[in-house]
């Protein structure tokens, strides 16, 4: 398969002037306190670049910004899955300081609007036995994402809790399992222990391995 045959098929929305030689991607991740970037993430990124011709880089939202590569075309990848504050003001943001810097930037939606990857977590959540799993979210404003998330538990056949309103649904609920959606470990993730039998979601090998042939698959 050519490259521009597998991009149409992965990416049927991209107008065919964009399948032209691979350009460089820079994925826009949360990171830790610090600027600290998980390992999987960084797994993810290196994964990505050995099957590609071109860089792939990480733009940490907690760390320093880095500076855009001037001479060379990119893809600026959101992999954030909410429609928080980081996706609606802060990409924007870093897409116009790439573009002052001299970079051509094709910013692409956040991760959590892409209908490939939540079919990736549906086929994993699938095969995870539990009948009594809840998918623990990041806490949103109320407003926007209300919409965003309740079409999502539909897609997903299963409740979705605000982290910070889990104890409170527990309680309600006591035989409810929490299943973190959260891409590599946060804090939140951590909180839960042993408790959580639900690993952050690039430990999936499933996930992870179709979120690397999606980029990959990006000219």
């Amino acid at each position: 398969m050519t490259t521009a045959s597998s991009a149409s098929r992965a990416w049927p929305l991209l107008p065919n002037s964009v399948l032209q030689p691979q350009r460089a991607i820079r994925l826009v991740v949360h990171g830790r306190a610090g600027g600290e970037v998980p390992e999987a993430l960084r797994r993810l990124c290196q994964s990505v670049q050995a099957r590609r011709h071109a860089p792939v880089e990480l733009e940490v939202l907690t760390g320093t910004p880095s500076p855009g590569r001037s001479d060379e075309s990119l893809w600026l990848v959101p992999m954030l899955l909410w429609p928080g504050a980081h996706a609606r003001v802060d990409v924007p943001m870093i897409r116009s300081r790439l573009q002052r810097e001299g970079q051509t930037v094709t910013l692409l939606p956040f991760l959590g609007a892409w209908t490939s990857w939540w079919s990736l977590v549906n086929q994993a959540l699938q095969l995870h036995v539990s009948t009594t799993g809840v998918l623990i979210h990041h806490p949103l404003r109320p407003g926007l994402a209300d919409r965003f998330l309740a079409q999502l538990s539909v897609r997903l056949g299963r409740p979705l809790v605000s982290f910070d309103q889990w104890p409170e649904y527990q309680q309600r609920h006591p035989g409810s399992q929490p299943l973190t959606l959260a891409l590599a470990p946060n804090r939140m993730t951590e909180s839960f222990g042993d408790a959580g039998e639900w690993p952050p979601l690039l430990h999936h090998p499933l996930i992870r391995q179709g979120l690397i042939d999606l980029l990959v698959s990006l000219p």
